[in-house]
């Protein structure tokens, strides 16, 4: 597919630095152009009643505010911006985010502790030969690490913890002061807590070789390197380090600030990670989570959305009727290609419409009975691969709303701006299950012309047709009262 431009860029809005990368397509291959990273903490700014500081914030949009200088000329859809344990920990972030995004001149999506595993994996094995055989990769983060198994470029299983450098720290050194033995020591044992409930699950998957990614491995890796080369940490190394960062006074003076006051935290968080999985030596590399949101973004925009093969994995897992999902794919997109609609910032109507009439039915896996609540809570609050966090709200919400009854507060928390984009979906969506209520496939000469002015639906059908199929008759009436609870006409002939 040709592209408007062949420059992507990925920003990660860490929980201890931010990055961007940018990078260009030629010929098909992904060539790095640049990268730029700042020590912001986030995770430091956020205080006891969960908000993030004025400075912290002032740091932040600061450092955007460079950043969006080399964005300037890159198209928006080619631009992914993610926030991640801190922005997903921050209470009343909203006001911050959208500060952010004008900055930027981009969405800012929030993605789960799940998510941020898979595109740290993804990064990592774009960078790494693929050898068919099993791999650990360990990202200490900020605020959270993520430690997944995969095999070439698929993770296997993932989990996010909530340990990370900066707010292990804040939690278990005093502010200000030099790290002693038992600093390190409460650090090290949070850390093996915290890593006890997943150790026998990854033993047992098992794994020929050790990755550690981001900043912190790196860091570590260059404090090692007179003893490991400086592209391994071997546990020897480790053991030694963990000793040396609390006697040596002068072992972090070339390492910048504020990466010096968090890595004493990272040593031990990693020293953790190494005893409870049995970690002899630990390769390392530089690309994770932004690499990773750089390939994704390629991909979206080259049929390779990584979100259409999690609805499929989905649909098989939950065993769905994909005959009527199609059938209430195609009808709902075909209506909505006459009507379109206001704009939802950081989501694609055709695309998020499509997947919910697919997953419509998946919360039939539980139960016939109100199954369209069921599918909710499994969209909104699963680990769905792909997809940011507000995706999985306005996918979650549709699924719930697409029958019965129709109350605002099937919206969720929606503001008015995203309420007027989210109900033309809605009305397709409701309209192709009225229309497939017979699970037979319509003609294309069937389907009905749909349009829409002053909050008033219009669906015209082929003379007659609607004699001939009154079960849909009395049903599209009965969609017409639940429509004007929600302040919506629907008129039909």
């Amino acid at each position: 597919m040709k592209l408007a431009s062949p420059y992507f860029a990925a920003v990660d809005l860490g929980s201890n630095s931010f990055h961007m990368i940018i990078a260009r397509i030629d010929n098909g291959q992904v060539e790095i152009v640049d990268r730029e990273k700042e020590m912001v903490q986030l995770a430091r700014g956020i205080k006891r009643d969960g908000h993030l500081s004025v400075d912290a914030q002032t740091r932040a949009l600061d450092c955007l505010e460079r950043f969006a200088e080399r964005l300037r000329d890159i198209p928006a859809n080619h631009i992914r911006a993610v926030g991640t344990k801190s922005l997903r920990s921050a209470k009343r972030s909203g006001t911050f985010i959208r500060k952010a995004e004008k900055i930027l001149g981009a969405t800012i999506q929030i993605i789960s502790g799940y998510e941020e595993a898979r595109l740290v994996y993804i990064g990592l094995s774009h960078s790494i030969l693929n050898d068919q055989n099993h791999r650990l990769v360990i990202d200490i983060g900020g605020g959270s690490t993520e430690c997944i198994i995969g095999k070439d470029y698929e993770p296997i299983i993932m989990e996010s913890l909530s340990m990370g450098c900066v707010t292990y720290t804040q939690r278990h050194i005093k502010k200000g002061s030099r790290p002693g033995k038992t600093d390190l020591q409460k650090v090290y044992l949070a850390a093996c807590a915290e890593l006890e409930a997943v150790t026998q699950m990854y033993l047992r998957m098992g794994w020929r070789i050790v990755y550690g990614t981001s900043g912190t491995a790196r860091a570590i890796a260059d404090l090692v390197l007179d003893r490991d080369g400086g592209a391994v940490i071997s546990r020897a190394s480790l053991n030694w380090l963990m000793e040396e960062v609390v006697i040596n006074k002068s072992l972090l003076s070339n390492v910048d600030e504020p990466r010096a006051s968090v890595l004493p935290a990272g040593v031990a968080i990693l020293k953790a990670v190494f005893d409870q999985f049995n970690i002899d030596e630990m390769h390392v590399s530089d690309y994770a989570l932004k690499e990773g949101l750089l390939y994704d973004t390629i991909g979206r925009l080259s049929d390779q959305d990584s979100r259409t093969h999690t609805v499929k994995k989905l649909q098989a897992q939950h065993k769905v009727d994909t005959d009527q999902a199609r059938r209430i794919a195609d009808t709902a997109n075909a209506l909505w290609k006459q009507i379109e609609g206001p704009v939802l910032p950081g989501v694609s109507r055709t695309k998020i419409l499509r997947w919910a009439s697919q997953l419509h039915e998946i919360g039939l896996s539980i139960s016939h009975s109100g199954y369209h609540h069921h599918g909710y809570y499994l969209l909104r609050y699963g680990d769905i691969a792909g997809f940011g966090r507000y995706e999985q709200y306005i996918l979650a919400n549709l699924v719930r709303a697409h029958r019965k009854g129709l109350y605002t507060e099937k919206f969720g928390d929606m503001d008015e701006k995203a309420i007027a984009a989210f109900i033309p979906l809605l009305v397709c969506l409701r309209l192709a299950f009225v229309l497939h209520r017979r699970r037979e496939d319509l003609e294309q000469m069937e389907l009905p012309t749909l349009t829409v002015a002053d909050n008033t639906f219009t669906l015209k059908f082929k003379r007659g047709w609607l004699n001939k199929h009154p079960l849909t008759e009395a049903s599209l009436k009965s969609e017409r009262d639940e429509y004007d609870r929600i302040g919506v006409a629907l008129e039909f002939s």
